[in-house]
């Protein structure tokens, strides 16, 4: 299988602008994420985006059920597909800052499941019965309001039960390059010819830089505290770590506990997510150590050969956030990834 790199990106202000520089650099693909209390609205940014660009794929990832409804999200992502014919794609997750953001856990997989048949019905012109109950429900759009192509609805999968719910409904499955087990289980679960996207926020290192270098931490940094908010909010995924991990990632734990006020630290935990540390002691977890182990850092020859052996695991999209300076480290990871 042949590997496609994408960038993954976090709806702001600029992002339109950043998704018409990654199509001139030559990205497969742009995705933004969906976290209404952190960031801007996905389809208002890709909207945008649509206008800059002519080319380049644009996906949001991942949708989370109850954040919308089907019917809404479901007329968006027609808006979408006729600014943007064909160049469409969407991913449903049960939602990590989506929900807990929002002081609330991940959603079921049956919820998951009915988000992406709803959505699926709802885009081919089927009837399917509303979230609430009523009566069967279809889109009947007005002249000029109709939906342009297909719309592949991809499944966010981290666990064996959603890669296996992947595998029967989704057009593709989506995962972080630090799946538990390794990509290439991720891969024998989903089957061998499921679409694989993988995602990671990296950076290209200079020969001789320390992984903690200024630059490197601003760029990958929130990455790394990111692992640590997902310890403190589910503290199942300790479960299987190294020793020395697992003791600080204890320690993170209690010591927002203790500092954060209970009744905001669902809001407190998540500042910043994946653009800027705001936290000391997320700061504090940024050693070269867990630069390596959760984010996608190296020379160019190392991210080269990284790629290739994401290629032999099955993964088919790479999509990688940068970071800091999001032009200039844009432009860095497609001369070591998109130019390869």
């Amino acid at each position: 299988m042949s590997l496609q790199v994408s960038v993954f990106l976090p709806p702001t202000r600029d992002t339109s602008d950043l998704i018409r520089l990654a199509e001139d650099l030559g990205f497969h693909r742009a995705w933004v994420y969906d976290s209404p209390l952190l960031y801007h609205d996905p389809f208002i940014t890709l909207a945008l985006a649509a206008q800059k660009t002519a080319r380049i794929g644009l996906g949001i990832g991942v949708i989370v059920p109850r954040l919308r409804a089907p019917v809404a999200t479901a007329a968006a992502l027609a808006t979408l597909s006729a600014l943007a014919p064909r160049r469409l794609v969407a991913a449903v997750g049960a939602g990590f800052t989506g929900r807990f953001t929002l002081a609330l856990g991940a959603v079921p997989l049956a919820d998951l499941a009915r988000e992406v048949n709803d959505l699926r019905a709802l885009l081919s012109a089927d009837e399917t019965p509303h979230v609430e109950g009523g009566a069967p429900v279809r889109r009947i759009p007005v002249p000029g309001a109709e939906q342009r192509g297909n719309i592949p609805l991809i499944v966010s999968c981290r666990g064996p039960k959603a890669q296996k719910l992947a595998r029967k409904i989704g057009d593709g499955a989506m995962t972080g390059i630090f799946s538990p087990g390794g990509l290439d289980l991720v891969r024998e679960a989903i089957g061998p010819d499921l679409p694989l996207s993988v995602h990671a926020v990296g950076a290209v290192r200079a020969d001789g830089e320390p992984l903690d270098s200024p630059r490197l931490v601003a760029s990958v940094g929130p990455v790394v505290a990111v692992a640590f908010h997902a310890f403190a909010e589910q503290p199942w995924r300790l479960e299987g770590l190294p020793a020395d991990l697992r003791d600080e990632a204890e320690r993170y734990i209690a010591r927002v506990k203790t500092r954060l006020d209970p009744t905001r630290r669902h809001q407190d935990l998540h500042r910043g997510h994946l653009v800027r540390l705001e936290l000391p002691e997320d700061r504090d977890r940024v050693t070269p150590a867990n630069v390596a182990r959760f984010s996608l850092t190296g020379t160019v020859t190392e991210l080269r050969e990284r790629a290739d052996g994401l290629a032999r695991d099955g993964v088919t999209e790479l999509c990688i956030q940068p970071g800091g300076d999001m032009p200039v480290e844009m432009r860095r990871l497609a001369g070591a990834l998109v130019s390869a």
